[in-house]
């Protein structure tokens, strides 16, 4: 479990949020605007990764305005050069609270000098998580407020273990609403390799391996599935649904598979052979000045 004790200087003043009603309890921070945990009630079990720095010190951290890295760390925009690290910065900001309730949440993150030095847009990005049931519907809200048209990358990284708790998810299952699934691999410098490989499906499930995830994140690109279940016993334990182009599987590696994480992502790493700017990145957004990008999808418990 999420435990602030464990926690010190400037994180440990991070404001904390609860959405509760009668089958969930879920925390978030305003750093990042990130779930911190899930209690599902009905049997008090805690449904995410609990940011053990031995196997990965996040939970569920969203991703902006990049996905995966550029080419070299670097983008060019108007013949200029701009350095950001994996996953762009809102993961590491804090947001500010909008409007908060038993089962809806709303916090907002806006452009400042210093994410200017690294992304040339103003920008305010709006989360939200509505609470429904045993359903967490996240809500990504980017508003363009420059004058030029807009390029980024937003989506979510959330980290998953059985209810049980168990220090391997291997024997687990993955389940697709799809009988084919096909993937690329990270390669040399966390960028994808242009290789295309099948995953060996049985009735829409791939059984997780202790090392399946030992060449890192599975990239899966083309609209090929939008709901992805975890399963144990033949029982669905969590299920992401989305309508995204791309989307991600990963867990940490050489760490028995603790968790996995299901990746909904508008946008992806750069590939190996990508050699142009920021406004020609695969799977970009474009958002022209003034205009909003809304998009959501939903995690469900059992």
């Amino acid at each position: 479990m999420y435990n602030k004790e464990n926690m010190s200087g400037k994180e440990a003043n991070m404001a904390e949020y609860v959405l509760e009603n009668n089958i969930l309890k879920v925390t978030v921070d305003s750093k990042g605007c990130e779930i911190r945990d899930v209690l599902c009630k009905t049997d008090n079990t805690h449904r995410m990764w609990n940011a053990n720095p031995e196997g990965w010190k996040r939970v569920a951290p969203v991703l902006f305005p990049l996905i995966g890295k550029y080419k070299d760390n670097q983008s060019i925009y108007n013949g200029k050069v701009y350095e950001m690290g994996q996953h762009g910065f809102a993961r590491d900001m804090e947001f500010t609270l909008v409007k908060h309730n038993d089962d809806m949440l709303v916090m907002r993150l806006e452009s400042d000098e210093n994410t200017k030095e690294k992304y040339p847009f103003d920008f305010a990005l709006e989360l939200e998580y509505h609470l429904i049931d045993n359903e967490i519907k996240e809500v990504y809200r980017v508003i363009n407020k420059d004058n030029e048209m807009m390029h980024f990358s937003i989506g979510g990284h959330p980290a998953f273990v059985t209810p049980e708790n168990d220090a391997s998810m291997a024997g687990c299952k993955i389940r697709f609403d799809a009988d084919r699934i096909t993937y690329h691999l990270i390669g040399d410098y966390q960028l994808m390799a242009r290789d295309e490989y099948e995953l060996p499906l049985i009735n829409h499930e791939y059984t997780i391996q202790e090392d399946s995830f030992e060449k890192d994140a599975f990239i899966i690109e083309g609209s090929q599935a939008g709901t992805v279940s975890l399963v144990k016993n033949e029982k669905p334990f969590v299920t992401v649904k989305f309508d995204t182009p791309v989307f991600g599987l990963w867990s940490c590696k050489s760490k028995n598979v603790p968790f996995v994480c299901i990746e909904p992502w508008y946008g992806r790493t750069d590939a190996i052979d990508f050699t142009g700017e920021l406004k020609d990145r695969e799977y970009s957004n474009h958002l022209d000045a003034g205009e909003v990008f809304e998009k959501s999808f939903s995690i469900l418990f059992y």
